[in-house]
């Protein structure tokens, strides 16, 4: 199963918006995913990993988990300035 997920987060410290689209794919519990993430028209971090659930539910739980990942790559990212 390879699905796809995009949206829009606000830098935690900076301030500033984010938009990301994501691709993951669900096997044996682990969700595994990569996305694109860019600020304006600048692709600025493309972060990856996996997800290990431990449940048989992991495909309905995929999606938000992946977007809480990759919300949770932006604001680890080294941006602290201002918009």
């Amino acid at each position: 199963m390879d699905t796809h997920v995009d949206g829009k987060h606000q830098h935690a410290k900076s301030g500033k918006l984010y938009t990301y689209d994501a691709e993951y794919s669900v096997d044996n519990g682990d969700i595994r995913w990569r996305a694109r993430v860019q600020q304006g028209e600048d692709v600025c971090a493309t972060p990856d990993g996996t997800i290990a659930t431990g449940t048989p539910a992991a495909e309905a739980i995929a999606e938000q988990a992946v977007r809480d990942a990759v919300v949770t790559a932006i604001d680890q990212l080294d941006d602290v300035s201002g918009p």
